[in-house]
């Protein structure tokens, strides 16, 4: 009997210019946090409403820019709605979790780490493709593991479960995370289908 693999799936990884990066890693060690469950987070508005996130920002989107032309997205543009940093101690680790109120969704590598970003997709063998729910829990989901890379971005599906092994390093590990909206009109006119427009703006910067 053989297993025959299919079904390859991508996410998208960039490149962070050093003077980005260098902005990124003065900020995340600079803000303030708070708890988040198993790990600790910067408060929204520190970032949101920051003139030093606004370079930062823009380079993301040109990056959001690529990923949507890539797949050909129905859509004006994609642009950042939400940023924030997560900070990890020795011994936290990042819960698994999904991103609401969002389209795509990135993180970004600041400092090293023996932690891994976990993501994971339901099994074909589960109940969603199966009726029944008959298989053993450890194989009920399909793992991918991304080892902390400093100068890395990714960009993936904000509702793909993700989470982040053990930090077990005796400096914490900072990482940049946020989530991007479409922005402009949203929907397709062509012989072949209609999609109902919608036009709306995302973070507008001043």
């Amino acid at each position: 009997m053989n297993q025959l693999r299919g079904f390859s799936q991508w996410m998208y990884e960039f490149d962070v210019p050093s003077e980005t990066l260098h902005q990124m890693q003065t900020l995340a060690t600079t803000l303030p946090y708070q708890t988040n469950q198993t790990n600790l987070n910067s408060f929204v508005p520190d970032t949101v409403d920051s003139p030093q996130m606004r370079p930062i920002r823009k380079w993301i989107d040109s990056c959001l820019c690529q990923v949507k032309l890539d797949l050909d997205l129905e859509c004006e543009e994609l642009r950042v709605n939400i940023d924030w940093f997560n900070r990890t101690d020795t011994g936290m680790w990042h819960h698994a979790h999904t991103h609401d109120n969002s389209f795509l969704s990135g993180v970004i590598y600041l400092t090293p780490s023996d932690s891994e970003t976990i993501f994971s997709v339901p099994s074909i063998w589960g109940p969603s493709h199966t009726m029944l729910n008959l298989i053993h829990p450890n194989n009920s989901r399909v793992f991918f593991n991304y080892p902390t890379t400093v100068g890395k971005m990714l960009i993936f599906p904000a509702q793909l479960t993700h989470s982040a092994s053990t930090h077990t390093g005796l400096e914490p590990r900072y990482t940049m995370a946020f989530n991007a909206f479409p922005s402009g009109f949203i929907g397709s006119q062509s012989e072949n289908h209609y999609r109902k427009f919608m036009n709306i703006t995302v973070n507008q910067e001043k």
